[in-house]
């Protein structure tokens, strides 16, 4: 029996049950209560490119790992322990999370802040437990992997905006030292046009400006290259040296990558000058899943079928 044909047998067997439904009226008053949650990621998604670009991978990479797992479906639509372990602590957390205000004083912006950002692992247990529940227990691995690193998403996401500057400058710094070893004369400045713009992070090189823009600032590669080792870090089950040194993989290459992208773009440009923004797409399309390809085969990303 196919595993649909199980779940709607299961659903078949249970819709009489008033158990069931009470289960399922647990999941509806979360999901009610979590809305806002995912109605803001569908927004962050739509306005951030880079946003989407990284939730898409992470789908990609989710149900790679689903394709190379040989995984059974037992007793679904049951509340087993892994989904109930879960349950509670989506509703435990969200608990904490409203009341959080209440208890931390105003005082102290940490804690408030921690606080306040408690909805995200309750938002994720919510969706492990909803996982479980349908699809059984032994899913448990895929589904701990999935919202782990869906956890860990979220939380860099918000991380964006006060990030976007300093990479910027990082980015800058790094292609301007590589192009000066080749050769080019290097400014890196800053030059502010009105009062009413933000000031630009500007590339010279050899007479001709750059602007360092946020598309520039990688944070789409180093997002989504990091959150592929978070992922098979989790999936693989790794010791604490190991995912440490997965982790800091991950945002190297992240970094490296986007260098090098900017070295492409700014070395092809004088040549390219009719067809530029061809090439830069070009450009950053390859250098993007090449770090995310060859961040899959070093952190041994699974390539063939696995118990």
């Amino acid at each position: 029996m196919s595993k649909r044909h199980q779940i709607l047998a299961s659903f078949q067997a249970k819709r009489t049950q008033t158990e069931f439904w009470i289960n399922c009226l647990l999941y509806g008053c979360l999901g009610v209560a979590l809305l806002p949650i995912t109605l803001w990621v569908a927004s962050t998604a739509n306005q951030q490119s880079r946003i989407l670009h990284a939730l898409i991978v992470l789908v990609m990479a989710i149900f790679t790992l689903l394709l190379y797992t040989r995984i059974d479906v037992t007793e679904p639509l049951t509340l087993n322990k892994s989904a109930r372990k879960t349950l509670i602590a989506a509703y435990g957390l969200l608990m904490l999370s409203v009341l959080s205000p209440n208890v931390i004083p105003p005082s102290s912006a940490l804690l408030s802040r921690v606080g306040s950002l408690l909805v995200i692992p309750a938002y994720c247990c919510g969706l492990a437990s909803a996982v479980l529940f349908v699809f059984g227990r032994d899913l448990r691995r895929i589904t701990y992997t999935a919202t782990g690193t869906f956890c860990a998403f979220m939380l860099l996401s918000i991380l964006m905006a006060p990030l976007d500057w300093p990479l910027r400058t990082l980015a800058g710094k790094w292609s301007g030292a590589a192009l000066s070893a080749l050769g080019k004369t290097v400014e890196l400045g800053v030059v502010d046009n009105t009062a009413t713009e933000p000031p630009q992070l500007i590339l010279l090189v050899n007479e001709h400006p750059f602007h360092v823009a946020s598309e520039c600032n990688g944070f789409g590669v180093i997002l989504t290259s990091l959150l592929l080792s978070v992922l098979l870090t989790i999936y693989r089950r790794v010791g604490t040296v190991d995912a440490c040194l997965n982790i800091l993989s991950g945002i190297t290459l992240g970094f490296i990558f986007n260098t090098l992208r900017i070295l492409i773009i700014v070395l092809l440009a004088p040549s390219m000058m009719d067809h530029y923004h061809l090439m830069h797409e070009i450009v950053g399309t390859i250098t993007y899943w090449g770090c995310l390809i060859l961040t899959w085969i070093l952190l041994k990303g699974p390539t063939r079928t696995e118990a």
